[in-house]
């Protein structure tokens, strides 16, 4: 398989591992879904790959009542990543630029975010990041 797309499906959670089956993968679409966090580590185990669109990932705004669900009082946040506890009991986390406080309430948008891993640069065929 050299092409796969998987844009648009409403894809969520963390991203996937890069699958030693898709060593032949030139063109990976993973854009607008719902993945958040990090880029992992083993997409350079894809040489082959020529684009990798990531774009418009992310969660939609949810609010979460500070003390009760996340933890901690809006008072008492000084900056960094905040994580909450939804109705569900899903775990829902956000660095600092996703982080907005209102009231009593921790409002986050979690997005995909990091760094860009190093052997990017040794990816010779990347051309579409």
């Amino acid at each position: 398989m050299k092409d796969l797309f998987l844009f648009y499906n409403h894809f969520s959670g963390t991203m996937p591992n890069a699958k030693r089956s898709l060593v032949c993968l030139e063109r990976l679409h993973l854009d607008h879904n719902y993945f958040y966090v990090t880029i992992p580590d083993d997409v350079l185990s894809l040489v082959r790959l020529r684009e990798l669109k990531l774009s418009h990932n992310g969660h939609e705004r949810k609010c979460f009542f500070g003390h009760t669900q996340c933890g901690l009082l809006t008072n008492d946040y000084q900056g960094g990543d905040v994580c909450c506890w939804d109705y569900n009991g899903k775990q829902i986390c956000s660095d600092e630029a996703g982080v907005e406080t209102e009231n009593n309430d921790f409002c986050l948008t979690p997005a995909l975010r990091g760094t860009i891993p190093v052997g990017f640069g040794n990816t010779p065929y990347l051309e579409v990041l």
